[in-house]
């Protein structure tokens, strides 16, 4: 499982019990019940605030997975990338362009190998079009 979907269930369930804390807490001052209220909203704020920390964690996560699906689009619509012409249109350093392009692979968002003029080939499928 990726660490994206830990993160969406770890941040869905520490929501979810401050959510259900908070409701505890105003029926809690609503009956005047002063401790049960206090302890509530005490928990709903203990869960709330790393609940916010995991939803955030996630949604970051989740730009990156879109943003080397995109590097991977490139690199499979060229078919043959040069790391020079990446790095100019990510607007990333040479080296950066090809960290990335490097993550995209063993992340499994593309296939391919880099040739001897440090060029990335895009691993094509048996009809000559990249592979998806």
């Amino acid at each position: 499982m990726k660490p994206r979907t830990w993160y969406q269930i770890v941040s869905a369930a520490t929501l979810a019990i401050a959510g259900g804390s908070g409701i505890l807490a105003v029926a809690g001052a609503a009956l005047q019940q002063t401790l049960s209220a206090t302890a509530a909203s005490l928990c709903a704020a203990v869960f709330l605030i790393p609940g916010l920390f995991f939803f955030a964690y996630q949604r970051r996560f989740r730009a990156r997975d879109l943003a080397l699906a995109h590097v991977a689009a490139i690199a499979r619509a060229r078919g043959t990338l040069d790391l020079d012409e990446l790095a100019g249109e990510l607007h990333v350093s040479r080296a950066d362009a090809e960290k990335v392009l490097r993550t995209a692979i063993r992340e499994g968002h593309l296939q391919g190998t880099f040739d001897e003029r440090g060029r990335f080939v895009a691993a094509t499928s048996g009809s000559g079009e990249p592979a998806p």
